[in-house]
């Protein structure tokens, strides 16, 4: 078996900078991400940007991805299984399984876009805006039609913005963050003060879709998307309770992020949920070390605080690891420390103010139409869930077992939590009390024949 010091999984920007850092202190490390390309979401294509899309960020991000290809740095790689003893199964679209026993495992897979049961989100010309995003980044691809973006977050206005930069102009913006009172907003300018810069990008993407005349609808409510074989129409409720109907070719989705947490889960480490968030984070200390010895998270996997944020934890992380390993002694390390946990304090104190501007509001699982897909990998409805609840399915891996749900080809990334809020809602317990779906290896669907190279090799 191999045996680097440290092994990441996970190319974004946090598993970049901790390669980056950890290469710097001496320690051998092989990185794995499973894209053709390192970078994840936030800088995919930052080697050569599309029109519009070049920034400070993706500069930086050009550097650390060019950092990362002169280190082993594995791409269209996967994991596959994770054992207790650090033991990691790898395997690329056509190889053989190949196991890496590293000293110290550093998860920084990033986050996916929280999954919407909208009725209607089903039908082709549906998609998730973050994935259009990602399109435009890597190749260019841009929308054709009448383009509507629908849901909440900042990612909402950044790629609305960024379609804008590329020439394509959306017919709408149908936002669902609902109106802040007067004492909420007060109550969040404190947090806002931690990241001024990110405040005026915020009004910078607000005051560009108001001079290119985007209609923007706002506190928008009971969103449903209609067509026969395809998208034919948004219809929603405005601020004013009326109700409104919009042409579309392409409807673009988006109401968060969430960490993308199977590896965590499959290893078994203690999580929290967050309400403020809306969603469950793994436990982690100030240096990432999860309650699994040796296994460190960083990045939006541990709770989602954005670019910068992850990229001073991976720093963080990587010193932790150095330090755990004998290259720097407690006093370099804390120096090396002071100044990524300065800038890490300062964006997870600015989080507050984004949760509080943009819950998740697009759609609520547990008030989901018994007819709403909620499992599309295995068609499972919300009414099949909540059938099975009443005949005696009291916990998520019972759930699972009864209807299917999360055993399809995406095992629970799309379904599990909104099958869990549903069961939370029907039980009357509380998210945090609530055992979620277990994970098994492999992560990822694989061929037999690969696995069966392994054992001949």
């Amino acid at each position: 078996m191999t045996e680097p010091d440290l092994l990441i999984i996970g190319g974004g920007i946090a598993g970049l900078s901790a390669a980056a850092t950890a290469r710097d202190l001496g320690l051998s490390v092989t990185l794995a991400d499973e894209r053709p390309a390192p970078g994840g979401n936030m800088l995919a294509g930052a080697e050569a940007p599309p029109k519009g899309m070049a920034s400070a960020l993706t500069r930086r991000g050009a550097g650390l991805i060019a950092a990362a290809r002169a280190a082993d740095c594995r791409a269209a790689t996967q994991a596959l299984r994770i054992d207790a003893d650090l033991a990691v199964q790898l395997v690329t679209s056509t190889g053989p399984v190949e196991t890496l026993h590293p000293k110290r495992l550093l998860l920084a897979t990033g986050a996916v876009e929280r999954p919407v049961p909208l009725p209607g989100a089903t039908l082709p010309g549906v998609m998730m805006a973050g994935a259009a995003q990602l399109l435009l980044k890597t190749s260019g691809a841009m929308p054709a039609g009448r383009t509507i973006l629908a849901g909440s977050g900042p990612l909402l206005l950044l790629v609305a913005r960024q379609l804008l930069a590329a020439g394509v102009r959306p017919v709408a913006l149908v936002e669902t963050t609902p109106r802040q009172s007067l004492g909420q907003l007060v109550a969040t300018l404190p947090a806002a003060r931690h990241a001024p810069g990110l405040v005026v990008q915020g009004a910078g993407m607000m005051l560009a879709l108001r001079r290119a005349g985007v209609p923007w609808f706002r506190q928008a409510s009971a969103l449903t998307i209609q067509g026969t074989g395809r998208v034919e129409t948004l219809r929603f409720h405005d601020a004013k309770g009326q109700a409104q109907e919009l042409a579309a070719d392409l409807v673009l989705l988006h109401d968060g992020v969430i960490p993308q947490d199977q590896a965590t889960r499959l290893l078994h480490c203690a999580e929290d949920w967050h309400p403020g968030r809306q969603a469950y984070e793994p436990r982690a200390d100030l240096w990432g070390e999860t309650s699994r010895a040796g296994v460190f998270v960083a990045g939006d996997c541990a709770g989602v605080r954005g670019a910068l944020a992850a990229e001073q934890a991976g720093i963080l992380a990587a010193l932790q690891i150095a330090h755990q390993l004998g290259r720097i002694d407690a006093g370099k390390r804390d120096a090396l420390a002071r100044e990524p946990r300065r800038l890490l304090h300062r964006q997870a104190a600015f989080r507050p103010f984004l949760d509080s501007r943009f819950p998740p509001r697009l759609a609520d699982p547990a008030g989901a139409e018994e007819s709403q897909v909620i499992c599309r990998c295995e068609g499972v409805t919300a009414g099949a869930l909540r059938m099975a609840i009443r005949q005696g399915a009291t916990g998520a891996d019972q759930l699972k077992s009864f209807t299917r749900c999360g055993m399809g080809r995406c095992q629970g990334r799309n379904c599990a939590l909104a099958m869990t809020r549903i069961l939370a809602s029907e039980t009357g317990t509380a998210m945090e009390d609530l055992r979620r779906q277990g994970v098994r290896a492999p992560l990822k669907p694989v061929p037999l024949g690969q696995i069966a190279q392994e054992g001949e090799a």
